[in-house]
């Protein structure tokens, strides 16, 4: 019997970007032997979204899609994807095509459910880009437009001009959101839900953060997230390594062992639960691992439904300690 959640409708989603080559220490599942045990739990606690990208993993960029491909995950799962992004002039007209296509040839289907634009590339106008991906969504290659790491005025503009246009409007919004990144409630989220836009969250335990694993000798530990001798460490670092952050990671791994909790698993379940996701909106969180045990763990935490109401405040007291140097919810 698939296990239930106390919020099952807000969607829980299985990152996927530690699928892929070794050729990227930080990706964990390989091949068929390490990725289906994880698939098929993810399966057996009753979901079925996944999400990836052109770019995962980060150092081997491709290779998640052509080994969910291989897979043949799309017999089963729902599938959000995103186009290349990270260079100057990705989103021409061009580009968008190519990234399009050579993600449903990797992952061996005809659609995906949403297929977000995975950072704005400013060099190119917004029009174009937003014209290229309404011909494909009009060619049946996806069935939702959506949008990740895009300021809230980017997120209007945006908007503006499908409306303006006549193309297919974003319906989907993916950015980091947890106890410690909450900086797009203010501004994002009231564009989102004016426009109708639900947002899935990605890192809703900030990359394991609450974890008390990770600490300034992290960047010392190959393969691992945090490893500064890669780009995605890199990132991590500058998004995280603050000294306001580190101490507020320690106090709601405290708090939470105060109780008999996990840092980790409070984060996973404020995120789901006491947040500004909401099940009417299509909201979700994406939840990732780096082992079967982990995503086990996390599936547990998941279940075990809202936080004890101190803990929920206390956590509200951690975000107003981090806020002025808090990581931004977009690039």
């Amino acid at each position: 019997m698939p296990h239930k959640t106390a919020n099952q409708s807000v969607h829980i989603v299985l990152g996927t970007a530690g699928f892929g080559s070794a050729k990227d220490p930080q990706a964990k599942f390989n091949d068929a032997t390490s990725a289906t045990p994880l698939l098929d739990l993810f399966r057996s606690h009753g979901h079925t979204e996944l999400d990836t990208a052109r770019a995962y993993p980060v150092e081997a960029g491709g290779t998640a899609e052509e080994l969910l491909g291989r897979l043949e995950v799309g017999s089963w799962a729902t599938i959000n994807s995103k186009v290349k992004s990270w260079t100057p002039h990705a989103h021409r007209k061009e580009g968008i095509e190519k990234s399009v296509a050579d993600s449903l040839e990797a992952l061996n289907v005809d659609k995906v459910h949403i297929m977000f634009l995975h950072a704005p590339d400013r060099t190119t106008p917004f029009e174009e880009t937003c014209r290229a991906m309404d011909a494909a969504h009009r060619e049946g290659k996806f069935e939702r437009f959506g949008l990740s790491n895009f300021t809230a005025e980017e997120v209007d503009e945006v908007v503006a001009i499908c409306g303006k246009e006549g193309f297919v409007k974003p319906t989907a919004y993916q950015a980091k959101y947890s106890i410690i990144a909450r900086g797009s409630e203010e501004d994002l989220f009231p564009v989102l839900r004016k426009h109708g836009i639900s947002f899935h969250a990605y890192s809703p335990s900030a990359a394991g953060f609450f974890s008390g694993n990770v600490t300034r000798e992290s960047v010392n530990s190959s393969g691992s997230r945090w490893d500064s001798g890669t780009l995605l460490g890199k990132i991590y670092q500058g998004d995280y390594f603050k000294d306001e952050i580190f101490a507020a990671a320690t106090r709601v791994k405290k708090s939470a062992e105060a109780v008999g909790l996990t840092g980790h698993g409070v984060a996973l379940r404020w995120t789901l639960y006491h947040s500004l996701l909401r099940a009417e909106h299509g909201d979700a969180i994406i939840v990732g691992c780096s082992s079967l045990a982990q995503m086990e763990q996390n599936l547990e935490y998941i279940e075990q439904g809202p936080l004890p109401k101190n803990l929920v405040e206390e956590m509200g007291q951690v975000w107003d300690s981090v806020k002025a140097t808090a990581p931004s919810y977009h690039k």
